[in-house]
């Protein structure tokens, strides 16, 4: 194995126990602490809330410090912070204590240890194979959503909710000398040039070559590009968290029994995990806008089959086609950021983009609760994802086309420059 996909399979275990940590095990916590803190499972819900809206405030920081700090250095402080706040976790008598740590510490736990830190990671190490290695990498985040759900509820049902909390403790102290051994920031670190090409061999001469200056984040937020890339994926957004939040329901309101309903989303995970995989290998064949266009329309098709399909095993397949296209997204997202932006400063613009897109991720789940509740049907609600896919569409539309200007130019540039 290369150096570069050694990298990549890090990428991908601390995608596993940074998500695995702070996302996943949430559902098996409502309960528990319902029980323990006498309160209802609405505010025992709003963990994941909490740390939305901490990395909103704290990721931005992270991806500016990814720029100047080793990601090895930042990775270690992630899991270490993770480590330590979920044992003061374990030790919680009050729910706000809970709501505390899965705020700041968490946000930044998820960033320095997973997104943000792993993409800028795979990004500086790929060019030619960017997207398929994102996607590999990323990867970890959907085998976390289906292995750390049910080893939760085993720890929980052996050892109750605080020996969870040590066991997720455990998990993010055990990266640590895992990420000091194999973690280096880019290839040029140990004279390497990106996808493993040695530096003699890419330019003759044995140097490496120059890079760009890191773009301040006054430079990212005024780049056109960067806010039609946020609305494109953002848009995405809506409807996959409204269709995943209401997604049992909706399948219990057709007449099947829940634990069938619940293999439908089910379908759609394991579709979004070999979804990141299937885009992230077709950008780099085709090119990530075209594929991202081909990600739209498989997600548009099958939310309209939503509107007309009642049987299970229909549901299931198309829940399968749909995951298939929502989990290219994330991988093409991050290509195309890098495209826009440049590998130097792909962490800050990382670190920023993802705020941007909370209001599209937090937007969905309510909206659809609300036709419901108004309507006692969920397909107004469909309709309206599909005219976010649309406008999507039209975002991406937009961002291919300045690239391409953007392109063209450089090349006349280039042209006039060299007579």
């Amino acid at each position: 194995m290369s150096r570069g996909w050694r990298i990549v399979a890090i990428a991908f275990v601390a995608n596993f126990v940074a998500v695995g940590s702070v996302l996943q095990p949430v559902p098996v916590f409502i309960l528990p602490f319902s029980e323990e803190f006498g309160i209802g499972r609405g505010e025992a819900s709003m963990m994941s809330v909490a740390t939305l809206a901490g990395g909103a405030v704290i990721m931005p920081l992270v991806g500016r410090a990814i720029a100047f700090v080793p990601i090895r250095n930042l990775m270690m402080a992630g899991a270490l912070v993770l480590a330590c706040t979920f044992y003061a976790m374990s030790m919680a008598t009050e729910f706000w204590q809970i709501l505390a740590l899965f705020s700041l510490p968490c946000g930044f736990g998820l960033g320095a240890l997973g997104v943000v830190a792993t993409n800028t990671l795979v990004v500086n190490w790929f060019e030619a194979n960017r997207g398929f290695a994102i996607g590999v990498a990323m990867m970890g985040m959907s085998l976390a959503g289906v292995a750390m759900v049910p080893l939760s509820t085993w720890v929980l049902e052996l050892a109750g909710w605080r020996g969870v909390c040590r066991m997720l403790a455990g998990m993010n102290l055990a990266v640590v000398p895992v990420v000091f051994l194999s973690v280096v920031t880019r290839p040029s670190d140990v004279g390497l040039l990106p996808d493993g090409k040695q530096a003699e061999e890419a330019s003759g001469v044995g140097e490496m070559p120059e890079e760009g200056a890191v773009a301040t984040s006054r430079e990212i937020l005024t780049n056109p590009s960067m806010w039609l890339l946020a609305a494109a994926c953002g848009l995405v957004f809506v409807g996959s968290m409204g269709i995943m939040n209401h997604g049992l329901a909706f399948a219990q309101g057709l007449g099947i029994d829940p634990m069938r309903a619940s293999t439908i989303l089910a379908a759609m995970a394991l579709g979004a995990g070999a979804g990141k995989l299937v885009f992230g290998w077709l950008g780099s064949r085709i090119g990530e806008h075209a594929a991202f266009a081909l990600a739209l329309v498989m997600q548009i098709v099958t939310l309209s089959a939503f509107l007309v399909l009642t049987t299970y095993e229909f549901l299931v397949a198309v829940s399968l086609i749909y995951g298939l296209g929502l989990g290219g997204v994330s991988p093409l997202q991050a290509a195309l950021l890098a495209r826009t932006v440049g590998a130097r400063s792909f962490g800050p613009a990382q670190g920023l983009i993802g705020p941007i897109q909370i209001p599209f991720q937090i937007a969905g789940p309510p909206l659809a609760g609300m036709i419901f509740d108004a309507r006692g049907s969920y397909d107004l609600a469909i309709v309206l994802f599909i005219g976010a896919l649309l406008v999507s569409g039209v975002a991406l539309a937009a961002l291919a086309l300045r690239e391409g200007r953007r392109a063209r130019d450089a090349v006349v540039a280039d042209g006039s420059a060299t007579a």
